[in-house]
């Protein structure tokens, strides 16, 4: 399975340098609307889709079909939310989540996933 499909995306201007770290870096972690990385779900916009220093445009992915950095074990069909350092995990309890995993991973791998980051965060209850 292809890891991008259609998708929709933005661009912000980077907040910080994004283009550094080991691995990917910051590509394809959780980002805030002030491009940095994002530490929950309630601060998050999208995925960062490129890797630009700070001052730059940044692409961020918030609708579609994605990957991103996982934070922890994933297995596919599990629902996704944003943890610390913009990685995702596996959501539990009544959260909203800004996606679903189309396949399963390890921690620090990337994950293949559909994602809707409009409504992530947003209280499910009363």
């Amino acid at each position: 399975m292809s890891a991008f499909g259609d998708s929709k995306k933005i661009q912000i201007t980077a907040g910080a340098d994004l283009n550094t770290g080991g691995g990917t870096g910051a590509q394809f972690k959780a980002v805030t609307i002030g491009g940095t990385i994002a530490a929950s779900n309630t601060t998050a916009i999208g995925l960062l889709m490129n890797k630009p220093l700070n001052g730059e445009d940044a692409t961020v992915g918030y609708s579609g079909h994605m990957k991103g950095v996982a934070g922890a074990a994933i297995t596919a069909g599990a629902r996704l939310i944003v943890t610390t350092s913009g990685y995702l995990i596996t959501a539990i309890g009544a959260v909203v989540p800004c996606g679903r995993a189309l396949a399963t991973c390890g921690s620090g791998a990337s994950v293949e996933g559909l994602f809707d980051f409009t409504t992530a965060g947003v209280s499910s209850g009363p």
